[in-house]
């Protein structure tokens, strides 16, 4: 082969990789009796690949089409049973059979909490969700992710602690989504520690990231538990009684990886269990 042939073979090659990388490519554009067996071969490659890419989006927009029918099925019937249950609550007040409308009204919520969290598991996976990260300031983010905890805090008396919270502190996020995924870790935290305790969230800037620390003072985490806690629907053996469907931690470790962020776990010396959430800087 000349290098004239030669040339003008690696520059179709080269033009059919762009137009695949582009999504333009069409296996009619090339005329087979043109070009060699090794471009032939190519492009059935290449026609082969934009074949699955479409059947892989066709998937993606059915699985989503399907998630969105499912959440829009299930929120009248879960909240017909959680008014119906609170109406039952009512009228038993003083009877035996309140605790009974009281578990039905615990069991409903968990049960919403699953279907949602499912849903939002299946959302990233087929990334449906879109997570549009941008520089902003940190500590209205943090207020937030306190607030929706409060509740949970004064029922226990659980003092939560803040340090190096600095108004002037910028990272990179999507606020909305990195709320679900920060709220996900204290809600974690506010679970396992006992009652009367403290929760410290610390905040230390880097030159690249930023990491907001969430330590407790539960019972903390072992060597080979460390890396199972961000796997779906993975509970502790040690803490079966304690409510919740494992999706949590994966679906933080989830949204944080989209935006460029991580997620790691430590059990400090001193007792307890420390996330670290680093979020980019720009």
């Amino acid at each position: 082969m000349d290098r004239f042939v030669r040339r003008k073979t690696f520059e179709i090659l080269n033009k059919m990789v762009d137009e695949a990388l582009a999504g333009t490519f069409t296996e009619s554009d090339y005329d087979e009796s043109e070009l060699s067996k090794l471009e032939s071969k190519w492009m059935r490659f290449l026609s082969a690949s934009v074949l699955n890419r479409e059947a892989l989006e066709k998937e993606r927009q059915s699985i989503q089409e399907l998630v969105s029918d499912i959440s829009h099925q299930v929120k009248t019937p879960i909240a017909n049973i959680l008014l119906y249950g609170e109406i039952l609550e009512e009228r038993l007040e003083g009877s035996k059979e309140k605790e009974l409308a009281e578990h039905l009204l615990k069991e409903t919520e968990r049960l919403e909490f699953l279907i949602q969290s499912l849903i939002k598991m299946s959302r990233l996976e087929t990334n449906t969700i879109q997570v549009l990260p941008e520089v902003q300031s940190l500590i209205p983010l943090l207020e937030e992710v306190v607030e929706r905890g409060e509740k949970k805090q004064k029922l226990k008396g659980i003092q939560i602690e803040k340090i190096g919270w600095s108004d002037t502190l910028l990272a990179c996020f999507d606020k909305k989504w990195t709320e679900e995924a920060i709220y996900n870790i204290l809600d974690n935290a506010l679970k396992y520690t006992e009652e009367n305790s403290k929760i410290v969230i610390r905040i230390v800037p880097y030159e690249f990231f930023v990491r907001i620390c969430i330590k407790d003072e539960g019972p903390g985490v072992t060597e080979e538990e460390a890396p199972l806690l961000f796997k779906r629907f993975y509970r502790s053996p040690r803490f079966s009684e304690k409510e919740g469907v494992g999706l949590g931690l994966y679906l933080s470790r989830e949204i944080l990886r989209k935006e460029g962020g991580y997620i790691k776990v430590t059990s400090p010396k001193e007792g307890g269990t420390e996330f670290s959430v680093f979020l980019k800087c720009y």
